[in-house]
């Protein structure tokens, strides 16, 4: 049996193909090198899917599906600048009240989160359309899913509504996918859901753009840009945010992108930087996120590259994602285990994506032995429902990953498809 590519091994790969961001079949017949320690860069890979970013004022079909594992080849970027001081603007410290210039919050009791959580994702788009999203909500329903986890800031950049904070409305974040964020809430709470919002946090083409001085340079301003980690006006935008969806009526938010680019920068996730240099401002974001939103009655979740559970302790993947130390900061930690993302032969398996069952349970098993002495509602993976790689997926293989979790000793779980479709025909009860 084939050995499984080192971490090393894979990081020099990275380098040497410019770490280029692809879907697994490229244009020419071309194979997307593998990613940090051994998974495929399919898509956005830290992000849960690949739903592919807008152009700027370009509004998609809602009703269209996107290519899963799609995304543009960014090609070589330029040498790195200077990374802006992270001190230099004044920032909420940990546990600090909002000022008053941030969205008032109103004092209500915080709903119960359901236990299990069988969650789906929901697109601004699709929420956006109600001749669409409350149909898919309807047979959600009744297949036993009891939430929804709604893109409040998606890889494109924008907010999926109009928000008030003047930051984004001076960088031109705003895109009104949601005509009324808080009356979609309310609805969705009386249909019986538990609202979940989405942040995608690094990744941020529009305070990219505006605010160069508070990103990793070297990226193009475009639909993949990723801000520094360590940079606190990037965190306090991102909690400005959650408060304002918190304020129209969110249960809960989940932080994605919590992490460093796939391509290396000196001085940020490359070589001349250790595991601890990354992993700290990870940390300290959320750390500062659960300071200032806890006491607002929400519940904060972190979504996790899949391999996060099972590579070799201390190995951050170059990304600044530590699985355990994640897990202790946070209420729940969201590992991507889809098998279509993962390297031929991870976990022994000769094609990961036909073994939807092993994959799932291999990761996750890793998972909870990397978590000993916390508790197991720690884990709440997202798994996949869309089909890649020419393998199709259906009720069989959604099912098998939900089994494999079940098996585990793990009930909560969140389905991801791009195109918000969804197999039908399965039940989750």
């Amino acid at each position: 049996m084939r050995k499984l590519l080192t971490s090393a091994v894979v990081h020099s790969v990275l380098i040497a193909s410019l770490l280029i961001t692809g879907c697994s079949s490229l244009p020419g017949g071309n194979t997307a090198p593998p990613g940090p320690s051994g998974q495929v860069p399919v898509g956005n890979i830290t992000g849960p899917g690949g739903e592919d970013p807008a152009e700027p004022g370009e509004a998609p079909d809602p009703g269209e599906a996107p290519d899963p594992g799609e995304t543009p080849d960014h090609g070589e970027a330029p040498d790195p600048g200077s990374s802006a001081d992270p001190g230099d603007a004044e920032v909420p410290g940990a546990g600090a009240k909002p000022g008053d210039d941030e969205p008032a919050v109103p004092a209500t009791p915080p709903r119960e989160m359901p236990d299990p959580v069988r969650g789906l994702h929901l697109s601004g788009w699709y929420a956006g359309s109600p001749d669409l999203v409350w149909p898919l909500l309807d047979w959600a329903r009744a297949a036993g899913i009891n939430t929804i986890v709604l893109d409040l800031k998606a890889e494109d950049g924008y907010l999926s509504w109009e928000s008030d904070i003047p930051l984004a409305q001076e960088i031109g974040a705003n895109m009104r996918k949601i005509a009324d964020l808080p009356a979609f809430i309310a609805e969705a709470h009386e249909r019986g859901f538990w609202v979940a919002g989405r942040i995608v946090v690094m990744n941020d083409q529009w305070l990219y753009k505006a605010r160069p001085e508070w990103a990793i340079p070297g990226f193009d301003g475009g639909a993949y840009s990723f801000m520094d980690p360590a940079n606190q006006n990037v965190w306090k935008y991102n909690v400005d945010v959650a408060k304002e969806a918190i304020a129209a009526g969110i249960d809960e938010i989940q932080f994605d992108y919590i992490r460093y680019s796939e391509n290396l920068r000196d001085g940020y996730n490359g070589h001349d930087t250790t595991a601890e240099q990354r992993t700290k401002p990870i940390n300290d974001f959320l750390r500062y996120a659960m300071a200032e939103l806890k006491p607002l009655g929400v519940v904060v979740g972190a979504d996790l590259f899949g391999l996060t559970t099972s590579v070799a302790e201390g190995d951050d993947m170059q990304i600044g994602q530590d699985y355990r130390q994640i897990a202790e900061i946070v209420d729940y930690v969201a590992p991507m285990v889809y098998p279509s993302h993962y390297a031929p032969w991870t976990y022994g398996l000769e094609d990961p994506n036909a073994a939807p069952y092993e994959t799932v349970y291999n990761s996750m098993q890793k998972a909870l032995e990397r978590t000993e002495g916390l508790p197991i509602e720690k884990h709440r993976p997202w798994i996949q429902d869309f089909s890649m790689g020419g393998i199709t997926y259906g009720p069989a293989e959604v099912l098998a990953q939900v089994q494999a979790l079940r098996d585990l000793g793990i009930e909560s779980f969140m389905l991801w498809d791009p195109s918000n479709q969804y197999t039908r025909d399965v039940s989750f009860e």
